[in-house]
């Protein structure tokens, strides 16, 4: 059996993170040659280099080093709830979740979820990231969140993922355009308009797919990743977009100066998941945080988030 312990596990966690031995050494108040003699024990007794060492800047994973670091943040979450069952804190679920958000579903998911956590779970701190879908994949996939929230992402083999809600495209359009009183549109009828497009990895792939299967190539004139930016664009009258989450509140200037007209044809939409790694067996904080979510799927609040009638 291999001689190895939790600690030198986290002091490889901790210089995987940062990069460096000199940047863990500091944040985990250790010495330098301490950290340095853990990690050189622990790749003794696994066999393996875990880190390639670069004089002045830094280190990086080997492939086994990769590998072992979402095993090892997984093993250390693992870890520390046996202890907190040993202290008998077993009912009550205690300790950190690290969970991500794809960016843009940020401010209609977090709010409400962070907030049925707090009432529901006192003693559990939910340690939130707001990406993109590829960083949150990967930091899915590798350990360094335990859940996400997001779109689906096809194909992804180191990914497990549930359906919680679908969201419809829709194009949001200036309260004064030609356009803004129709219960329906399409987009062919604003092929010579600018676009405001939501530029982002996998939703320009999304947004390029829905006007292509329709034989239409916009004219995109601002790009943005953020779609409160684009909803200020339009409100400014000075083009349309389209978007999928739509607002719950819809108060304010911007939210008046703009209109939301549902695509005519059929158009592809798009699944919120939730997203944990394929293969892993969850710690009791994901199994909680997931019977969480779950349950506002079911009483229809996420469905409330997203502004639905």
């Amino acid at each position: 059996m291999p001689q190895y312990t939790l600690r030198q596990l986290e002091y490889f966690v901790a210089v995987a993170e940062a990069g460096s031995v000199t940047a863990a050494a500091q944040s985990i108040h250790l010495s330098q040659s301490a950290l340095s003699t853990a990690l050189v024990e622990l790749e003794r007794a696994l066999n393996v280099q875990l880190l390639m060492r670069h004089h002045a800047r830094g280190v990086t994973l080997t492939p086994a080093g990769e590998q072992l670091l979402a095993a090892s943040r997984r093993l250390l979450r693992q870890a520390t709830e046996l202890a907190d069952e040993a202290r008998g804190l077993g009912n009550e679920v205690t300790g950190t979740l690290h969970l991500a958000c794809f960016g843009v579903l940020a401010p209609y998911l977090l709010p409400e979820l962070l907030a049925e956590a707090a009432a529901r779970l006192p003693g559990l701190e939910v340690n939130t990231s707001e990406v993109d879908l590829a960083e949150l994949a990967d930091g899915v996939a590798n350990g360094r969140f335990e859940l996400a929230l997001g779109y689906d992402i096809v194909g992804d083999q180191r990914l497990e993922t549930s359906r919680l809600y679908t969201l419809r495209p829709y194009v949001l359009l200036p309260r004064t355009h030609r356009l803004a009183k129709r219960a329906k549109v399409d987009l062919a009828e604003l092929a010579d308009e600018p676009l405001a497009l939501l530029d982002l990895p996998h939703s320009r792939d999304y947004f390029a797919g829905m006007f292509g299967s329709v034989g239409l190539s916009p004219r995109v004139r601002f790009r943005t990743t953020s779609s409160e930016t684009c909803r200020a664009i339009v409100a400014r009258g000075l083009a349309y977009t389209v978007l999928n989450a739509r607002p719950r509140d819809r108060s304010g200037a911007d939210a008046q100066a703009v209109v939301a007209v549902d695509i005519a044809h059929e158009a592809p939409s798009l699944d919120v998941m939730l997203i944990k790694a394929a293969g892993v067996r969850p710690t009791r904080r994901m199994a909680v945080m997931e019977e969480l979510i779950n349950g506002l799927v079911e009483r229809g609040s996420i469905e409330s988030m997203f502004g639905a009638s």
